[in-house]
């Protein structure tokens, strides 16, 4: 008489009380799968079987609820997919999205490891913008921990809609000052290399049916060079002397070329004629531009003398000194998509891509894994994008503890991607993916499990209770 049936039965059910044990004790861990014991017969050519075995002990991977956290740094996939994180020799991957950055810029779980994805390109570059590329094998995302430097605009942009209602002007009459020569005007900032916002002011004058000339002029701002009122020692451009010519309007031309129109206003004459006080505004004159219009109100063209040839026909360049010790501002401005249409004057999609400097005063992560950093001096930027990992047969990762997985042969190779794509789910700022367990249906499978614990341990006692009454007969 055998004893196995009832011990392996004990033994499966031991080890499937250990399993539900260890859900119940990580219901409140946050992206933790539940487990399940599975149980196989047990054959040795005998019509009556030998007991059971537990054939494997397998997790259930479906998501658990999404709980708000308000947290940037807190992340939850929705969907499929696993964080992928690195100590520097192994990679592991996990659904805990519980992040924090360490004192080097780097995202690291509760337990050190460190979140991979793509870090950002030609940060604090002078002639390229900031960039994430994706693709390749992830690296330790590093969010960099230097300030943002200045950078002098070098690309603008700007869709102007202009009123065909309006009257056709002479544009030799053009004056910035008197709102009557031209039909409209708008201020964009753009950037010097120093980082000093300057204003860059575009006049419209309605020259022609299907024909506008663009005048674009930039006041000088109060970190200039030159002296901003009138005495016999100020700093004022070689040709213009305003302690002797006084209140008025001048314009000149400086060594480099760049046209300024000065005007002094308060100032006071003395007896022998000298001029002193009041103020000097000064502004840069650029040559106009001449953009041109379809019978639809579509821009055709926007021209201007001496065009370099690298621009396309709705581009332009201007070159503004501010006088400030900065570097020369060149840069392209874009009108494309301007319409000439029975609407009122009006600019919109405005972008420049200079800047001044910056602290970094926090980030956030988009639901595509993007981590963008915002500036104080008003910039977000790109600085990473958080990479995910799939995996063919999910039950082949091995787990390995601290609610992680490894790779393994029968799991077959990651699968890499970004939130969004493929199979792969998109990523919740602020939000943790709780355990997946049922805490209600984990204490019935307990009842049940101890039962079944209690129902063996009566047929080891039945086979015993008969095998002392086979011993005992005469």
């Amino acid at each position: 008489m055998a004893f196995s049936q009832g011990v392996s039965g004990l033994n499966a059910a031991a080890s499937q009380l250990d399993t539900i044990g260890n859900n119940i004790a990580n219901s409140q861990t946050v992206g933790y799968k539940s487990s399940r014991t599975e149980f196989a017969d047990i054959y040795a050519g005998a019509k009556a079987g030998l007991g059971t075995k537990v054939a494997a002990v397998t997790q259930n991977f479906n998501s658990g609820s999404l709980e708000t956290t308000n947290r940037d740094l807190d992340l939850a996939i929705d969907g499929g997919g696993f964080f992928r994180l690195t100590d520097g020799n192994q990679i592991s991957y996990s659904r805990n999205g519980q992040f924090q950055m360490d004192s080097e810029g780097y995202l690291v779980s509760n337990t050190g490891q460190q979140l991979t994805g793509y870090n950002v390109q030609n940060f604090n570059s002078l002639t390229t913008d900031p960039s994430v590329a994706t693709g390749g094998t992830p690296e330790a995302i590093q969010v960099p921990s230097t300030s943002m430097i200045a950078k002098g605009t070098s690309e603008a942009r700007g869709k102007v809609a202009l009123d065909a209602g309006s009257d056709i002007k002479d544009p030799a009459n053009f004056n910035s000052s008197d709102i009557n020569t031209y039909s409209w005007s708008t201020t964009n900032t753009v950037y010097d290399s120093l980082g000093n916002a300057q204003s860059l002011n575009l006049y419209f004058v309605k020259d022609g049916s299907n024909s506008w000339q663009v005048n674009a002029e930039m006041p000088l701002g109060s970190e200039a060079n030159w002296s901003g009122t009138v005495s016999d020692g100020g700093t004022y451009p070689g040709e213009f002397d305003p302690a002797t010519s006084g209140n008025g309007t001048s314009t000149f031309t400086t060594e480099s070329g760049h046209e300024y129109r000065a005007v002094v206003t308060g100032a006071s004459q003395d007896a022998d004629g000298a001029w002193s006080g009041g103020e000097i505004s000064y502004t840069e004159i650029q040559p106009s531009i001449q953009l041109s219009f379809n019978g639809n109100g579509v821009l055709t063209q926007a021209d201007q003398t001496d065009k370099p040839g690298n621009l396309s026909t709705n581009q332009v360049q201007w070159a503004f000194d501010s006088q400030n010790g900065s570097a020369e501002t060149d840069f392209s401005f874009d009108f494309s998509g301007a319409t000439q249409t029975a609407k009122s004057f009006s600019i919109a999609d405005v972008t420049q891509n200079g800047n001044a400097p910056g602290d970094l005063t926090g980030i956030s992560i988009g639901d595509d894994g993007t981590i963008s950093g915002s500036y104080s001096n008003g910039r977000t930027v790109g600085l990473g994008r958080v990479a995910l990992a799939d995996f063919a047969n999910e039950q082949g990762l091995s787990p390995i503890g601290n609610n992680q997985w490894v790779a393994t042969t029968s799991s077959g190779q990651e699968l890499l991607g970004t939130a969004g794509t493929g199979q792969l789910g998109s990523l919740i700022s602020g939000t943790l993916e709780q355990s997946n367990v049922d805490l209600s249906q984990e204490l019935v499978n307990m009842i049940v499990s101890q039962r079944n614990y209690q129902a063996n341990a009566q047929t080891i006692k039945t086979q015993d209770q008969i095998l002392q009454t086979a011993v005992s007969l005469r």
